[in-house]
Formats: C-alpha cells, sequence, structure tokens
C-alpha cells in the first residue's frame, strides 16, 4: 500500500491518539530544554488528512493516469456518470459550475455521449443546470444538487 493511500485511511481515533502522544512529547522536550538550557528538536507532525477535494482530485487523476496506459483499451474502465460528478465535485468545492464544454475538457466523452449522460444524472437528481434552455444564448452550468454532494462525499471520505 502506498504511502498516498495509508494517509487516505488513517483512523479518527489514531490521529487522535498520535496528537495526544506529540503533545506529551512536546510537553517534555520544552521541560528538558528549560531544564539543561538545551534546544531540543521538534516532535515531528503527524500525515495531514487530505481534504475531499484532495481526494477527489487524486481519484480522478489516477483515472486519467490509468487511461493513458492503457492506450486503446481504456474505453474497458469507463465510468462517464462517476468522472462527471468527480469533476462537479472538484468545481463545487472551487465555488462554481461547469459548462458541458469544460466537463469535456477534464473527461474524454464525445458530445453527445456526455450530453446523454447529463440528462441522465440530472434526471435522477444528482446534477443541476444541464440543460440549457433551447433558444438561450446562455451557457448552462452544471452543479452538483445537494443528493449529488452527498453521493460523492459518502464515496471520496471512503477512498
Amino acid at each position: 500500500m502506498s504511502a498516498d493511500f495509508r494517509l487516505l485511511r488513517w483512523h479518527e481515533r489514531d490521529r487522535q491518539d498520535y496528537e495526544r502522544l506529540a503533545a506529551a512529547l512536546e510537553r517534555v522536550r520544552a521541560i528538558a530544554a528549560r531544564g539543561r538550557g538545551e534546544i531540543v528538536a521538534c516532535v515531528p507532525a503527524g500525515p495531514q488528512e487530505p481534504s475531499d477535494a484532495d481526494r477527489a482530485r487524486t481519484l480522478l487523476a489516477q483515472r486519467r493516469a490509468r487511461d493513458v496506459m492503457a492506450g486503446p483499451a481504456a474505453d474497458l474502465f469507463g465510468e462517464p456518470g462517476w468522472d462527471i460528478l468527480l469533476t462537479l465535485f472538484i468545481a463545487f468545492e472551487d465555488g462554481r459550475g461547469l459548462s458541458a464544454g469544460e466537463i469535456a475538457a477534464t473527461i474524454p466523452l464525445r458530445p453527445p455521449v456526455l450530453a446523454r449522460w447529463l440528462a441522465v444524472l440530472e434526471a435522477r437528481g444528482l446534477i443541476g443546470g444541464s440543460v440549457a434552455d433551447g433558444g438561450s444564448d446562455v451557457v448552462a452550468r452544471s452543479t452538483l444538487t445537494g443528493d449529488g454532494l452527498a453521493l460523492v462525499l459518502r464515496c471520496v471520505g471512503t477512498a
């Protein structure tokens, strides 16, 4: 298991135990330094818990790297719905919605396939705003709904 995945799976209780131990060691270090007039090295900090957005970025990057390594066989690994949800979650964390063109720039899908997936995700109540008004010049911005956000957080939180 790589270090990246170990950080993602560090249990809350273990983190709290480590923080208590680190605080106790820091107190001992301070007492020793005062008593002997020595300078003692700081206690190293434990691994920092990645944010949900960082986890989503890592998952999406791993998926794109897998696609590159698979070459022509990359279409065997496709999960367009999940890729779209991850992309919209990252945009949500950045405080913005995405147009279909911006989503297509991130996910290697042909426009008709992307449009079909956006319609499916919207019909299931996971995203909103993906269908533009027929005669409007306004570019539709897709965003996660509350249900879509909850789904992604449940999945990314266990990654």
